[in-house]
């Protein structure tokens, strides 16, 4: 890809919120059963007697958005116990550009007046930043930015949290000049206008769980991996999470979850395509097509877009599920990007075209139609999208073989059902069809395809 190419997926990227560039460091606080899923392993009696193991699963993902993940913490020897983690790589948040630094604090205020309203605790924010200096003993196990939330049983606890040496500040940017200049550094607060910083510190390992664990009595409970306390970590994702959302979010957010458990599995699944498929003379008929960046709406694992970019194309790889995305192969002309086909994180008229291969089946009437009107907005003028769909009627809920405890949940559609939204989506309707195919279950399935084109 030459640098104009790139600058100019980089402009159409206009409200990217992951870097994908960098490697991302994280250690098992974060990543431990996956940040999506995660869950215990229980026995329960089963019908004809005897014991089974089911696994109940849930989710630690509270909430996204375009910058940051909030996690439900793992040592939460409270409920409300929450991470707030950029999507972008960087050793701290002081590292992180002015926007996406703003949207994190704003985001970690916001769950912090949530937790008080919702479980009536105050909080204190705390972030260890190892700023890149590893060897220095920045008290963090995490070489990538991410901000606690504890909430505390008493409002006065949260001066105990302000170590040994801390300076008084009523600027963050005070927090953001340590950063730049290559110190690890400790900060506490618990008032926007009121930061306590202690640059290059001297503190124990997991120096905040102590102090928060002697605040409730509990002092030899600090350590999240010796005591993971996951009831109360469920907890906190279901009652500042997935509680308030609708039907149809609900819906969306198991999906993510069956995918993201079982990304492993069905990434090495889906790396090749089935014997006698069309589609890759699809891909390269679809590559010839057109002009311009591609956007591969719905990746997964990234095998079509890869083979995209064999045929010379410059693909944009989007999907909602972290864990899925970051098994998809490194290529030089693949941009890894986290996204929602509902609200792309891309400039108006920036794409060539869209590529959206079974993805919008996990979408009812209402949202698919959102999702053909953000590809109509993205692609450049006389530029063309490819959809399919499984061909039927109604809804069906279904798990990814054995591999996880979460649904998908499917949606079915007929020609004349795709051509409706697409009208309403302001496409015009090149062709469509009805074909027999393979899914990743490796079923024979029926599926309607579609060219759209938006018009010049």
């Amino acid at each position: 890809m030459n640098a104009g190419t790139r600058r100019g997926l980089r402009e159409g990227l206009a409200l990217l919120s992951a870097e994908e560039d960098a490697p991302c460091e994280m250690c098992d606080e974060v990543s431990a059963f996956g940040a999506h899923a995660t869950g215990s392993f229980v026995p329960e009696r089963a019908p004809r007697g005897g014991l089974r193991v089911r696994r109940r699963g849930f989710s630690r993902l509270i909430r996204r958005t375009g910058g940051v993940d909030v996690l439900a913490g793992l040592g939460a020897l409270l409920p409300g116990y929450a991470l707030i983690v950029p999507h972008r790589h960087t050793a701290s948040l002081g590292e992180l550009p002015a926007g996406e630094l703003a949207e994190a604090l704003s985001v970690a205020w916001r769950y912090a007046g949530l937790i008080e309203k919702e479980l009536g605790h105050a909080t204190v924010l705390v972030e260890h930043g190892s700023s890149g200096a590893t060897d220095g003993g920045g008290g963090s196990c995490i070489v990538h930015s991410h901000l606690h939330i504890f909430p505390l049983l008493n409002p006065a606890h949260s001066a105990r949290f302000v170590a040994p040496g801390s300076r008084k500040s009523s600027e963050f940017a005070d927090v953001v000049d340590t950063a730049r200049r290559g110190e690890n550094y400790y900060f506490c607060t618990w008032k926007r206008d009121e930061v306590y910083l202690l640059a290059d510190p001297d503190l124990p390992s997991q120096f905040a769980r102590r102090v928060w664990s002697e605040t409730l009595e509990r002092p030899h409970l600090w350590d999240w991996a010796a005591f993971p306390f996951l009831d109360h970590c469920a907890d906190t994702a279901r009652r500042l999470g997935g509680a308030a959302d609708s039907p149809e979010e609900q819906q969306m957010r198991e999906t993510l979850l069956a995918y993201g458990a079982a990304a492993a599995g069905y990434a090495e699944r889906t790396r090749r395509f089935a014997a006698g498929s069309s589609m890759p003379q699809d891909i390269v008929a679809f590559a010839r097509s057109h002009e311009g960046p591609l956007l591969d709406a719905g990746s997964g694992a990234g095998r079509d877009a890869a083979a995209f970019a064999d045929a010379g194309k410059d693909v944009i790889a989007l999907d909602a599920c972290l864990p899925l995305l970051g098994l998809a192969p490194d290529h030089p002309r693949v941009h890894k990007v986290s996204g929602d086909v509902r609200a792309l994180p891309l400039a108006g008229a920036s794409m060539g075209s869209v590529w959206c291969s079974a993805v919008l089946l996990h979408l009812p009437s209402a949202q698919l139609l959102r999702a053909l009107a953000e590809f109509h907005r993205v692609l450049r003028p006389g530029g063309v999208a490819h959809i399919s769909v499984k061909e039927g009627e109604g809804h069906a809920s279904l798990p990814i073989g054995a591999d996880t405890a979460f649904l998908r949940h499917f949606f079915y559609y007929r020609i004349d059902d795709l051509v409706t939204l697409a009208r309403q989506a302001r496409f015009e309707v090149v062709r469509s069809w009805v074909e027999e195919e393979q899914d990743s279950s490796e079923d024979i399935q029926r599926w309607v395809k579609f060219w759209l084109r938006k018009a010049e």
